[in-house]
């Protein structure tokens, strides 16, 4: 039974729908009775149009007289039956994306599932069918069929432009794939890395619209992604996961604009995220090439590299490299030149659950740590791993981003150093537990303590030279013992006695009174230089 009330509703909701584009304008309107087109009271055309006629119940573009371009888009009824058509003209062919938009705001008119009307259509639902009816219905459900198959296609079509099309103004391919996304689904897109970080956004303002996931949450996301096979619905946006085996690559997010989510969305989204999982992968491919041909990217960190292609090649190898990063590198007596070192400390980071990049340089193993490293637990683990306590850790300051993570490794190179020639060469040294030592050893200053040590310890020293004796040592052992008599006897391996006759004598060549907290401070620094120098290679 034909509702002609009905039709003409949902033909005026699709006429003032597609009234509201901008790219084209409707030149008619036709209703479907008994089988055929006739205008309709609210929209009929001035000429007839003699290419409707000819249509059946899918979409096509007459022919090509008049305007440029020239189209009959059809309108199903809330059944899925045909209802009429409006044919469509305007002076450029429109692009997939506006082809995609036209066809989603004819679907926007058809009323859904709480809309339907009771009574008649219920009656005719449940009333047998006849061969005519059934063939009509399955009529009706091909072209419901063959409509969302082109609106389908018409998405991938827009969407696989985004591998070869020109960035143009874009930053990434990233952003070009969110931007097509965007258009075609009607929502705001964020494309995230595996960290959470959003790298690409389009269609939104904030550049941070949600909350960053947390690594409890992305594990949560990950397992219904695996478990359903369907994106994931979270707080404020719809969620795909780039995972082509067990690492997360990125995500693809289509934010709610208070619409609910259609099955288009969910397929365009799905589709998109195939697309990113290629340049993704594509870039860990090219990352880890670069890895195996021999580049060392903790090396180049430490060296100096630019920030972009620090984070694509730490990104291949699943390490955050944004935010503060702390260098770490360590020396175990006697030297190794394997990779015992390097092991024990990247198990010890691990058991930290500290993320890092670790690596060899020489005899030492270096590390880049994100967050701020445990020091006294990270000897201690790592002194347990290789059995032996017989090793020395330093650890630079924090750097702010890449560039800074060379200042990093050089505060810690000055860390292990000062504590490899200390009275306690094992241990671990951070850059800022240093004190004087950071003005001591800073490069440059080698004149100014010269002429210091000259000035405080210049007798001692060449009484040292002349004589064959080692009282500068013996003094820096007292004074780094607090002149506890005791102490700094068993450090020197002598008796209480023979210290005194030393330090009397030190008193007498110096002409300085070891008993003088001015004259003792000066001594003291003066010692802890001239320790510092004399280790250093000549």
């Amino acid at each position: 039974m034909f509702d002609r009330r009905g039709a003409e509703e949902v033909l005026g909701r699709a006429v003032r729908s597609v009234s509201a584009l901008e790219f084209c304008f409707i030149a008619a309107a036709y209703l479907v009775v008994d089988g055929h087109l006739i205008p309709s009271a609210n929209l009929a055309p001035t000429i007839p149009d003699r290419d409707a006629n000819q249509l059946q119940d899918t979409d096509k573009a007459p022919s090509a007289a008049g305007p440029v371009w020239r189209f009959a888009l059809s309108v199903f009824g809330d059944s899925g039956e045909l209802n009429g058509c409006l044919v469509l003209h305007a002076g450029a062919v429109p692009s997939p994306a506006q082809m995609t938009e036209l066809r989603a705001t004819a679907r926007r008119t058809v009323p859904g599932p709480a809309e339907e009307t009771s009574g008649t259509h219920q009656q005719e639902d449940m009333a047998p069918l006849s061969n005519g009816q059934a063939v009509a219905k399955r009529l009706r459900l091909l072209s419901a069929t063959v409509m969302q198959l082109e609106t389908r296609t018409s998405v991938q079509n827009a969407l696989d432009g985004t591998l070869t099309a020109p960035l143009g103004q874009m930053k990434s391919r990233n952003s070009l794939l969110a931007e097509v996304l965007s258009v075609v689904t009607g929502r705001s897109v964020c494309v995230e890395d595996r960290f959470g970080n959003i790298r690409a956004t389009a269609g939104t303002k904030s550049e941070r619209p949600y909350p960053r996931p947390s690594t409890a949450d992305r594990s949560r996301t990950a397992q219904l992604w695996v478990a359903s096979g369907l994106p994931v619905q979270e707080p404020q946006r719809l969620v795909a996961l780039v995972l082509p085996e067990r690492d997360v690559l990125g995500a693809m997010c289509l934010l709610e604009n208070g619409v609910p989510y259609t099955a288009e969305d969910v397929f365009a989204l799905q589709y998109a995220t195939r697309l990113l999982q290629v340049e993704l992968a594509h870039r860990r491919n090219i990352a880890q090439l670069e890895l195996k041909l021999g580049r060392d990217l903790v090396y180049e960190l430490v060296s100096g590299m630019d920030e972009e292609t620090a984070a694509l090649r730490a990104e291949a190898l699943g390490y955050d490299i944004r935010g503060p990063q702390h260098v770490i590198v360590a020396q175990w007596q006697p030297p190794r030149t394997d990779d015992t070192v390097v092991i024990a400390l990247r198990r010890t980071l691990n058991e930290l659950q500290i993320p890092a990049l670790v690596s060899r340089r020489a005899d030492m193993a270096l590390a880049v740590v994100a967050g701020d490293p445990l020091d006294t637990e990270l000897f201690s683990i790592a002194a347990r791993t290789l059995r032996s306590a017989t090793g020395a850790v330093g650890i630079g300051g924090p750097s702010r981003d890449v560039t800074e993570i060379p200042r990093s490794y050089a505060e810690a190179m000055r860390a292990l150093h000062v504590r490899v020639h200390s009275t306690d060469p094992y241990g671990s040294t951070r850059y800022d537990q240093l004190g004087i030592y950071r003005i001591l050893d800073l490069p440059g200053s080698e004149i100014d303590l010269s002429g210091y040590v000259e000035e405080w310890l210049g007798a001692l020293q060449s009484n040292d030279a002349r004589r064959g004796s080692d009282l500068v040592h013996t003094l820096a052992q007292y004074l780094d013992h607090g002149g506890n008599y005791d102490e700094a006897a068993d450090s020197l391996a002598i008796h209480r006695s023979t210290l005194r006759y030393r330090l009397k004598s030190i008193s007498q060549i110096t002409g300085f009174e070891l008993g003088d907290p001015e004259t003792r401070l000066n001594l003291h620094v003066a010692t802890r230089a001239w320790r510092l120098r004399s280790a250093r290679p000549r």
